[in-house]
């Protein structure tokens, strides 16, 4: 199985209904994801996707050796509700519910703290965590993203054979 997809399940296996009982997705890009998000504004909803990986170069034998960065994110939406002040449902919460500062904190610690395969993975780097900088207001919905990246050594799935012969 491909690291990268494990890791996803692994993400949606963590946070699957334990914020707020928010249903978590994986995106197959920011596209699919901004759609998970603005499906059912109302509710509080998480989805998790792969970035991008780049090969640790910066170190002796990085880009030969398998070893790599790989960039996750997560992100966390409610709708607004009929809060009058914008921003009531980041700070008082909407619905109910707890303040979407609060969850998306949550979330942020859950990230910082999951552990994939300990053979081949680091600990997870905390990147960031901000407004995710999409057009979700649009829909009034609020979110918010947090960024990880994990060192993992580049498993060899199924290596193509290589010949040293002319082709």
């Amino acid at each position: 199985m491909s690291a990268i997809a494990s890791k996803l399940k692994a993400l949606q296996t963590l946070l699957d209904g334990k914020i707020e009982g928010a249903p978590c997705f994986i995106a197959g890009d920011r596209s699919h994801c901004w759609e998970i998000l603005k499906n059912r504004p109302g509710t509080c909803k998480i989805a998790v996707g792969f970035d991008d990986e780049k090969a640790r170069s910066n170190f002796p034998g990085g880009d030969r050796t398998g070893r790599v960065n790989q960039n996750y994110y997560a992100v966390i939406s409610r709708g607004r509700g009929l809060n009058q002040v914008r921003s009531d449902n980041l700070i008082y919460g909407s619905g109910g519910g707890k303040p979407l500062f609060e969850l998306a904190e949550i979330l942020c610690d859950g990230l910082r703290s999951i552990i994939f395969d300990p053979v081949t993975d680091e600990k997870p780097d905390y990147v960031s965590f901000g407004n995710s900088n999409w057009p979700l207001d649009k829909f009034g919905i609020d979110a918010y993203e947090v960024k990880i990246w994990v060192g993992t050594q580049r498993p060899l799935l199924n290596p193509l054979q290589a010949t040293t012969e002319p082709v």
